[in-house]
């Protein structure tokens, strides 16, 4: 008897380890928008789902989505026209497809474009033309992929800027503080833009106008739209109406993550709007009825689909 009261106790501690292991959510460094939605899904899934989730920063999706289809990471944050190019091996993943990574959730919408200084006097995109600017983005290789877009919808290409390499955004976020760099592409509300923000005044122009120009980055990032982001306290360096770049920000997963543990998951973030919320704004354009947005291409995880099934989002 007491070798049986033994063995359950050594089982029952090893179940309770292996509930305890940290469940890791793999996203951009600290200090970007992306780190700030993987620690807010982490806290609730933590608090609300009794999963011991945190939020890993690194390098770069080149990095983290990788090592999320090895099964090294259970969820990463990442985007709408990502997911496809991981998935498919095109894009900033051309020839090295990512065979195993699923969908969990489409959580919010997002914007990116070109940042420049408050008092530089340039008012678009052509305006760039013979300036220094970040290039190559070695360890982001999906922030090269939306510039490239974005130079390509203005007639330009990096053949027509003065390429200064960084290593990714928040190098060249740095250079532009210097005086460096004439601008970088970022995403407005972040807590990199805040930063240069107080140190050197910044402000984001439009994206190229036009339908041609629309459809050119449409077709370059598969998924995405063009956003018009205004003027708001909690974004000064958003000076006046500007169209970026907009997509869904998205959490995927491994398709090997257990049934359960992705259900939890994702019945945890639509179930806690308001904490996500506290945890940061950018949560307030998360819209629950939404999580199960398709994109083409990318497959949701059962666990997943289960959750959207049984309350009824999914089509």
């Amino acid at each position: 008897m007491k070798k049986i009261i033994a063995a359950l106790a050594l089982a029952f501690c090893v179940n309770a380890q292996a509930k305890a292991e940290p469940v890791a959510i793999g996203t951009l460094p600290q200090g970007s928008l992306g780190f700030s939605i993987a620690s807010g899904i982490a806290q609730v899934a933590s608090e609300k789902a009794g999963i011991n989730a945190r939020a890993v920063g690194q390098g770069g999706s080149s990095v983290f989505i990788p090592a999320l289809n090895r099964g090294e990471i259970a969820f990463s944050t990442s985007n709408t026209f990502e997911a496809v190019f991981a998935v498919t091996g095109t894009g900033n993943f051309e020839g090295r497809p990512n065979p195993d990574v699923r969908a969990a959730a489409f959580i919010q919408p997002f914007a990116v474009g070109l940042m420049v200084s408050a008092d530089s006097d340039i008012q678009n995109v052509t305006d760039l033309k013979g300036k220094p600017f970040p290039v190559g983005y070695a360890r982001q290789k999906l922030v090269k992929v939306i510039q490239d877009a974005i130079f390509e919808a203005a007639g330009m290409s990096e053949a027509d800027i003065e390429g200064v390499p960084v290593a990714n955004f928040v190098e060249g976020a740095g250079l532009l503080t210097q005086g460096t760099v004439s601008g970088v592409l970022l995403a407005p509300g972040s807590g990199v833009v805040k930063k240069n923000h107080a140190l050197k005044p910044v402000r984001f122009i439009s994206v190229p106008e036009g339908e041609e120009a629309a459809k050119t980055i449409q077709e370059k990032l598969p998924g995405s739209f063009i956003r018009e982001v205004k003027p708001s306290k909690r974004m000064p360096e958003i000076a006046e109406p500007v169209n970026l770049v907009g997509y869904q920000y998205a959490l995927l997963t491994n398709k090997d993550v257990s049934e359960e543990t992705v259900y939890n998951m994702v019945k945890a973030v639509y179930e806690n709007k308001e904490m996500l919320v506290g945890s940061h704004g950018s949560f307030r354009g998360f819209d629950p009825a939404k999580m199960a947005t398709r994109a083409k291409q990318v497959e949701f995880h059962p666990g997943a689909i289960r959750f959207y099934k049984e309350i009824g989002i999914w089509e």
